[in-house]
């Protein structure tokens, strides 16, 4: 907005400086500004030209702004003002700076059940404002991982993404949508559970459920596709009392899913309450055995003690009991195959030691054969290679971590998100080593990293919420 040989940004409306144009959302085009009044960053919404004369664009844009000023949760941008001005309709909103989890890759149990938590219980705030005149209740922006900004750690924001640009808005959107809306059924409270299932799927595998080749067939994919269980993505979890909760959230039949987003929260603090509750130790009470009321004494031998048979039936069903618990116990995949690794690397160490004492064996033996028979045979002699430098089990070994995140990693000079000591982007994939950290800054745990990229070797540091741990 800053015209050609102009340094000082723009003041729009008399009291908004203006400083960047970020991107176009559905309706909007958002920029980053400054109230000079309060001395804040902002961000200012403004319709797009090209919606002006789009009537009933303009409506919604104002219908969606009044109602948004009406909600209050932190996962929602809060509001300051709106209005018109010069026949522009305009909103301007609390300034945030986040990324969007679109692309971030798969989270852990845990982190998704966190944030899908923190969305549905803001949804969940909208809908119960529903009436007459609002039958879903108040406005909210679309779910999608694209419109969920990480602004903090395990803090997200929804927002209308203005990093997407608006010809992509309604492919992103297809891969949430509900069956019964491709059906022409209207929007209902179930159908934004659907959505949130959908993302609570997606936040786990790192992949959407449902797919087509584009917007409209994506949609109707959603008639026909179901989503499958999460080891099918993730074989390492198998967590059927979470496959149940997505199972019905995305339920193809509305009436088979949670009623609204607020019985669907309920639900996720039952699941959270059960997979985080501490495993209480078994109590193994001591079985009496009475000495027999009358015994025959013979010889030396002693009484012959008698055994009650509820003593021996709670023996029993304790031994059961142990074994069930046994066998539903989960089987952690990640140990077991650490422990193949770890033995088979022993069980290589051990072979090439062996193969180097026959080595040596028939070596000293040749050497001492050409010796007693006096031939002139040149001697062997033995090669000049080295064991390999091994990192085995009990052997300290560099920390590695890689970079997982499609767009790639900033590199930073110091562990802050400033973006001024942005130093460089590391690409996806990278092998980095830990130097020092984790530090915490900006609500961020940082690292000190090295790594060699193109020939040359770098430090810095980078966010550890990006970084996945080399086994």
């Amino acid at each position: 907005m800053t015209s050609p040989g102009t340094t000082k940004p723009p003041v729009i409306f008399g009291r908004y400086q203006v400083h960047e144009a970020l991107g176009e959302s559905r309706l909007a085009v958002v920029y980053k500004a400054t109230d000079l009044r309060l001395q804040r960053p902002v961000l200012i919404h403004l319709l797009r030209k090209t919606l002006l004369n789009n009537e009933q664009k303009r409506k919604q844009f104002l219908t969606e702004a009044a109602q948004s000023a009406r909600r209050s949760h932190p996962v929602f941008l809060e509001v300051f003002d709106s209005g018109e001005s010069n026949g522009r309709p305009f909103l301007i909103t609390e300034a945030v700076d986040g990324r969007p989890l679109y692309g971030i890759g798969a989270l852990s149990v845990a982190q998704a059940l966190s944030i899908v938590r923190q969305v549905a219980d803001a949804v969940a705030l909208c809908q119960r404002q529903r009436s007459a005149e609002l039958p879903v209740g108040l406005y909210h922006p679309p779910i999608s991982s694209a419109n969920l900004l990480l602004v903090g750690d395990g803090q997200v924001k929804l927002v209308e993404s203005w990093l997407l640009l608006p010809q992509l808005v309604p492919a992103d959107l297809a891969h949430y949508r509900a069956p019964e809306l491709s059906t022409g059924q209207r929007l209902q409270p179930a159908s934004v559970v659907y959505a949130l299932g959908i993302l609570l799927f997606e936040l786990i595998t790192g992949q959407r459920p449902i797919h087509g080749d584009d917007a409209q067939t994506t949609a109707l994919a959603h008639l026909t596709q179901t989503v499958p269980p999460l080891f099918r993505i993730r074989p390492t979890i198998y967590l059927p009392s979470v496959d149940r909760l997505i199972a019905r959230a995305t339920a193809r039949d509305p009436n088979q899913r949670f009623a609204d987003a607020e019985t669907f929260v309920l639900a996720m603090n039952e699941l959270w309450h059960e997979l985080t509750v501490p495993t209480r130790k078994l109590v193994m009470k001591p079985v009496e055995i009475p000495r027999a009321a009358e015994a025959v004494q013979t010889g030396n031998r002693s009484p012959v003690p008698t055994v009650k048979p509820s003593a021996v039936v709670l023996s029993q069903n304790s031994l059961r009991e142990r074994v069930e618990r046994a066998l539903t116990s989960s089987f952690d995949v990640d140990q077991f195959r650490r422990q193949n690794w770890k033995r088979g690397i022993i069980g290589w160490f051990i072979m090439m030691l062996l193969l180097l004492a026959v080595a040596a064996g028939s070596f000293w033996t040749v050497t001492w054969a050409i010796d007693r028979l006096n031939l002139n045979v040149p001697r062997p002699e033995l090669p000049s290679w080295q064991l390999p430098d091994l990192n085995l089990p009990g052997r300290a070994g560099p920390e590695l971590y890689v970079v997982n995140i499609s767009e790639g990693l900033n590199l930073r000079s110091a562990p802050n998100a400033q973006t001024d000591n942005i130093l460089m982007v590391v690409p996806n994939g990278t092998v980095v080593r830990r130097l020092e950290g984790p530090v915490v800054a900006d609500n961020i745990p940082w690292l000190k990293v090295q790594f060699e990229l193109n020939g040359q070797v770098f430090e810095g540091w980078m966010s550890l919420n990006y970084l996945r741990r080399q086994e």
